[in-house]
Order: structure tokens, then sequence, then C-alpha cells
């Protein structure tokens, strides 16, 4: 099939016409000066001379901002002989946070709001000499005291390399022809003390190297220095290029930051807003970012960022610690934003795939107003516009599955919902705790599953702060297990924290373009506990398949089916075979039944789970208490209150070999529910510590995944009864529709230097579609021989006639 993604391995198509005036920037390259770059970069921070002031949405903005100007205009001490310049803790020491050089980076940023103010024409501060002469004077103090190179650095080190410098950047640009030519080369021969390349040992990949560049660029603008200039476009050529180890971009689409985290949505997220403002503000000059760079970017839009997009949210599972600080709809807009920035500039074809995927996430997302909390003032009208354009149509991109491999992440996008699966292995690490950020995350990324659908709160509204942390849906857990709430600081050599890793590499699966077979041999970091986990995804279910399960602590173990937030205010029933339970909080006991169903107000809010083996289930409904405080810096003390339904499987202690098996059936009313565990909808081919497989006949796809060289029962092919097998340890999905069949084969450890050998019982007449890697050695029984060795993890897909 085809998907509205132009690079997700699959054949895009355009399917749009993008009209928009002004859409398209000039490609032409002329000589600006940097007066003209000077005043670019000036409107693109306050929206410029033209902005249109009778626009609600710009006026309310500009309130806001001139509010907390005033607030820190009016708290500035400006005696003179002050000590400090504000008396707040975070100002006057650095006491707040452990190695954080609070007391310089908190001051400069405040003194840059209050810059920026004084230079936006549609702030009430706009040119005030009162404000210019206590900002000037503010950073005279600043100077003398706290910022110059007679003053060492300490501390935290991005403070001095990325966050000073960008306040500073804003302070002198904003008062540009306020200040002497004396104070402005003064100021930038102290950024140039603290951050003289972009090159910071230890931090110059990914996206702390782009703000690098970024601070560089900008600082050459302000100096006049095309030297600058140079370094920082330069610069950003380490970063335009596909990794196959550490930091950046992989050509699966994964974005790793801090050497093993999945960080799309975090570090990813602010790279890809700084390189669209660096190529929006040097486009069309003579230091103009080179063609190469725009398409890759492009690229980036369509196989990284939005695959992790759902109706407006970013999917946490790609956000590291940055999960306790914003929420994913806030991410979420930021990335659409940059996407359509990127647009802009691409090529035609890459441009109307993004727009028409942009403009359904920015209307699927009624959670707030797009316009009015994620467009840059001086592009509200433009946006509009485009939202408005009735030519240009909204796409939907779902159906389709995207694996990235190299970040051990996993997404389905099915018509009626979207699930993330978050796994870690020997090459990802499970969690990121950082800078008094994300704390108790210690399951995040034991096969957590994200189910996304018409709540679109589920995960942003107070969940993190409110979640027991040791039922995270669809992770294997010892339940009684203690973890300590640890925190690291940045520090003295301290730039990111070398966390858990499994010793096991068996992670990772199989994919064609709307389905997936995915595994995880899943290890405890604390404890003896170990699993082999797998899911197929297809049509509009996940099938959950566990094996293996073996722990000696003398420990209750559970596996976590679903747990569900309640969105308040909303009706939400609990059914068991079609009779209610838990109408208020309460747990079950262990329920035998062959189908469950929590019903919210509507199908779209509601999830079915149907579970083959009758296995016995638990049920509990309850009502959680939180803080922010405690999970994150950014936090408060105000208790957060939320309700919610939990369905789990209870291992019981020391477990041998323990199983489960649950089919999520999200989106599906309850009598679909029950008609589909009648039908018994899904057949469990195997469900071993050897291999685990799973068929649902009514799309024809079937999965496997060989934890060891073996085989599996198939059911009846066309070659007779008999097995699928492989040589090795594999992943292997087979869709069989239209007198079509389809395989993909792939090596989840990305360890194997030999070729795997896959055995299918049926016979095909001709290859419609080959793959270069796979040799096809026999049609009937079909065998094929399949390379895996330096395929990071993806899957090689051969098309068959039937």
């Amino acid at each position: 099939m085809k998907s509205k993604f132009g690079i997700f391995g699959i054949a895009g198509r355009a399917v749009l016409v993008v009209a928009l005036a002004g859409l398209a920037l000039a490609c032409s390259r002329q000589k600006l000066s940097f007066d003209d770059l000077r005043q670019r970069y000036m409107d693109q921070a306050t929206g410029g001379a033209s902005v249109d002031l009778t626009d609600s949405i710009i006026l309310k903005r500009f309130a806001a901002q001139d509010e907390g100007v005033q607030k820190e205009w009016e708290t500035m001490n400006k005696a003179a002989d002050r000590t400090y310049l504000w008396n707040d803790r975070s100002c006057i020491d650095d006491s707040l946070s452990p190695w954080r050089p609070t007391s310089v980076t908190t001051p400069i940023g405040r003194l840059a709001h209050m810059a920026q103010a004084y230079a936006t024409p549609a702030s009430k501060f706009y040119k005030n000499d009162s404000l210019k002469k206590d900002v000037i004077d503010g950073m005279e103090w600043m100077y003398a005291n706290k910022y110059s190179p007679e003053h060492p650095a300490y501390g935290n080190w991005w403070d001095w390399i990325i966050g000073m410098p960008y306040s500073m950047n804003r302070i002198i640009a904003s008062l540009y022809d306020e200040l002497t030519p004396e104070q402005r080369a003064k100021y930038i021969e102290a950024i140039d003390f603290y951050a003289p390349g972009v090159e910071y040992e230890g931090a110059a990949t990914g996206a702390n190297k782009v703000w690098q560049c970024y601070s560089m660029i900008v600082r050459g603008i302000l100096a006049q220095d095309e030297a600058k200039i140079k370094m920082g476009v330069d610069g950003l050529g380490t970063e335009f290029k596909y990794v196959d180890t550490g930091d950046g971009f992989y050509e699966d689409g994964s974005f790793v930051q801090h050497g093993w985290i999945p960080y799309t949505g975090g570090y990813g997220n602010g790279m890809l807003a700084d390189l669209t403002t660096i190529s929006s503000l040097l486009h069309g000059s003579q230091w103009q970012l080179p063609e190469q760079y725009s398409d890759m970017l492009g690229s980036w839009v369509e196989n990284a960022y939005l695959p992790l997009v759902y109706k407006g949210a970013f999917m946490d599972m790609a956000r590291g610690r940055e999960i306790t600080r914003v929420t994913d709809h806030s991410t979420g807009r930021s990335i659409l934003m940059s996407a359509y920035k990127v647009a802009k500039i691409a090529k035609p074809e890459v441009r109307d795939r993004v727009m028409g995927i942009v403009k359904y996430n920015i209307l699927a997302d009624t959670l707030c107003d797009f316009v009015a909390t994620a467009v840059p003032t001086e592009l509200i009208p433009e946006v509009r516009a485009f939202l408005a354009d009735s030519t240009i149509a909204a796409v939907d991109p779902a159906p389709y599955y995207k694996q990235f491999a190299m970040m051990d992440r996993e997404v389905f996008a099915a018509p009626r919902f979207a699930l993330g699966l978050a796994l870690s292995s020997s090459r990802i690490q499970n969690y990121e705790t950082l800078d008094s950020e994300n704390k108790g995350a210690w399951h995040t990324g034991d096969g957590m599953t994200y189910i996304y659908n018409g709540d679109l709160a589920q995960y942003g509204d107070d969940y993190w702060y409110t979640v027991n942390r040791y039922r995270l849906p669809g992770i294997t857990v010892d339940a009684q297990q203690t973890h300590k709430v640890q925190n690291y600081e940045f520090g003295k050599g301290v730039l990111y924290v070398d966390g858990y890793k499994s010793p096991h590499a068996w992670v990772g699966g199989a994919s064609l373009a709307d389905c997936g077979m995915a595994g995880m041999w899943f290890k405890d970091e604390l404890s003896t506990l170990e699993a082999k986990k797998s899911w197929l995804m297809a049509g509009e279910e996940v099938v959950a398949l566990g094996a293996g399960i073996n722990s000696s602590d003398n420990r209750t173990i559970e596996t976590i089916v679903d747990t569900r937030k309640l969105s308040p205010g909303k009706p939400y029933s609990v059914l068991v075979e079609g009779r209610e339970v838990l109408a208020a909080c309460g747990e079950t006991a262990p329920v035998v039944a062959s189908w469950a169903y929590l019903q919210g107000p509507d199908a779209s809010y509601s999830v079915g789970y149907y579970f083959p083996d009758k296995a016995p289930v638990k049920l509990l409904r309850e009502t959680r208490k939180g803080r922010s405080i405690e999970v994150t810096k950014y936090g408060d003390e105000a208790e957060r209150v939320r309700d919610y339904v939990s369905v789990w499987f209870d291992h019981g202690k020391n477990p041998k070999n323990a199983t489960y098996c649950y089919v999520l059936l999200p989106g599906a009313t309850a009598e679909q529910t029950r008609a589909y565990a009648e039908k018994n909808s899904v057949t469990v081919l195997a469900n071993t510590p050897q291999a685990q497989a799973a068929t649902i006949p009514g799309v024809g796809v079937t999965g496997v995944n060989f934890w060891e060289a073996g085989q599996v029962p198939a059911l009846q092919g066309d070659a007779g009864q008999g097995t699928i097998s492989s040589s090795a340890p594999a992943s292997v999905i087979v869709r069989s529709k239209g007198g079509e069949l389809e395989v993909g084969v792939s090596d989840p450890t990305q360890l194997q230097k030999e070729p795997v050998t896959v055995g299918l019982p049926m016979s095909v007449s001709a290859v419609s579609v080959g793959n270069p890697d796979v040799e096809v050695v026999s049609m009937s029984p079909l065998t094929l021989k399949v390379k895996v060795d330096g395929g990071m993890g993806r899957t090689r897909v051969v098309k068959f006639k039937q």
C-alpha cells in the first residue's frame, strides 16, 4: 500500500497543491549586509514593525510579555552600590541548583527579556529610555562583577557555552544602536572568552552542536565578522549527516542524544527549531545553507519527526526526561511549526506531503489554539491563511507502521488509534533521570505501550505526576521492588549519565508498510526478572505475547495489560464479559474471562481487551495523588488528583517460565470486543522462550520472533501443512492478501554476520518486488536467504505473486 509519508521505506505521493502566497522563499542568493541580517534576526524575535496591532492573539501575547518585563523591571535592584541585580535566591547565589551558575544565567536572561521589550514595536516598553538605561547599567554591572574575561566559568558548561550566549546575543541585538561600539565589542569579547568556538569538548554533537553554531552565527552578524558566521555554518556540517553510533540522526529516522537516549522530541525538537530558524535567517544571503542541508531537513521531518506525532501530540517515548517538563502537545506544536517552516523551502513534492500532514495534526489537536500558542508573531497571518485555504487538504497519514530500530521505538498507526512501543536494549538506555528531572522513570523503557486515541490529554494532563510507576501499561515488572529516587546533577565532567542498559541485544522487529512484529528480551535492572515479550500489530489490533517469565527474588511479578487515566469529568465504566465491575474505586479478585472493556464517553476514549487463554486477570479502579515537584525541578507543591483503571496478570512469586497473551482493541465498541472474542480472531502459533508467533486471519498477517534458531507451526499453507523456520535469531512478518505475498525479515540483535535462512510453507509463482539482500532459494516451499550483516536492524522486504 501507499503511505502519505514520503520516506517511510515506502513510496510517497504528492497529494496537495500548495497555493499559499509567499510560501516559498526565493532561492537566489544575494549579498546581504550585516545590518540586513541583524534586522531579520530581530524581526524573528519581535514580529517586526508591520505586526498587526488589532490582532487579539498578538495583543494578548505582547501583554503577557510586558507583564513579565514589568515585574522584572520593578524588582530590579537599581542602587548605585548594589551587590546583586535581583534579590531572589537564583540571582544572589547558586545554591538553588548545585553546579548551576544561576546567579549569572538568570540575571542575563532577565536583562535579555527587558532589552527585547525595548526593541519590540508592539510592546508598551518600545523605545523606553528609562528601561534602556537600566538594562545597559545592569549589563555594565554584570560585566564588572560576573560575566567578563576576568571571571572564570564554573559549574555547568551548558550555561556558559549555550544559555548565556543566547541571552547575550539578544541583548546586543536589541540595543545595538544604543550601545557604544566599545560596549558591543567588550560584550562580544566576553562571549568569545567563554564560548570561543562550536566544538565544546564532549558536547559537540546533535542539538548541543546546533545550538553552539546558531549562537556563533548570530554573534558573527552582531560583530560584523564573516569568519564567525562561516564558523557557525561550517560547524553544522558535522550534524547534517547520518550516524551509525552515538548522537545524531540515523537513516531509519532514529535520533539519539546523550549517547543512548531517544530524544527526537527533546533535544531533537530544539535542534529542528534552531535549524529552521538558521535556515530562515540566512536564506537568500551569501551564507545561505547548502541545498543538500535543506533536502536533509525535509527528510528528517518526514522520516524522524512526523511519524511520532498523533493529532498534535509528540509521543512521550521519544522525549527523554522532558516528559515531566512540558506536555506532549506542547512539543508537538513546536515540531509542527518547525515542519511547516521546513516545508516552505522544500522541494514541491516534499512540501505538499508535509503541509498536508501538518495541517491534519493542527486541526485534529482540539486542546488549544495552535496559532495562539505555537506560531511566531511574524508568521501569524501566513499560518492563518494556510489553515483557511481549502485548496490545501489535511491528510491523515494513518495507517502506517514505523520502526526506529536504532532507538528501540516502534509506532503503529491504525485508523482508530496509534500505539507507541518503548523498548530498551544493550544499545539503548531504559530511561534518563538527570538535572532533577524525570525522577522515578524506572520502567518507561521496559516495553511500555502508549495508546493514543480520542483522549488527547491522556499523557499530558498530570499523567507523569500521578501514575503508578510500577503499573505502566505493557511492562512486566517486579511489583514489590523498591527503587531509590535518584537524581544526577550537571556538574564538572557530568554531561549526561551512563545509566542501565540491558545485557540483551535482541530488541527490535520486522515491519511492512502498515503492520509490524516487535520483540524485547527483557532483563530487569534491579532483580532477577527476565522475560521474552512480543507484539504483533496489524489492522486495528495489537497482540501481546509473553514467555520465559522467570524470577527468583520471592516477590510478586506482574504484567500490566493496561493502565488508563480517566479524563476528569467524563463518564467511564469497566465491563467484564458485558457485566459492569468497579463502579467505584476498588480492586477485583482474579477474574477468568475472555474479554473486558474500559468504556469511556465514546468509543474513541474506550479500549477493548481480549484474553485468548482466559487466564485470570485483576482489575483496579483508583484515585491517585501526586505533586509535580516530586518528579521535576520545574514542578510545584500543588497536589494533583487523577483516577485510573489498571488491568494486569499476576504471575505470583518466583514464576518459572510463566506466560501471558492478550489483545488490545483501542477504539472498538463493547459489542465489537465481544464479537472479536467469540470469533477467536487471533491464533497463537507459539509462545515459548524459543519463539513467539501469532496470526491475525482477518488481515492475513503472521508475525514470528525467533529468539534462537528453530521453527514454529504454521496455519495451513498452499504448500501443505508445515512450519515457519529460521536458521538464526530473527524477526519475520508475513502478509498474504489478494494474490500477493509480502515477507519481511530482520536481525533485531544487529550482531549477526551470516545470512539468515527463512522457510515458509507456501508457494509463489514470481518475484514482484525484489530486494538485493534477499536470495530466493526455493519458490515451493518458499525459502529465503537474507543478508542481515550491517543492516542496523532494518527489515528486508520482498514481494511475490502467489
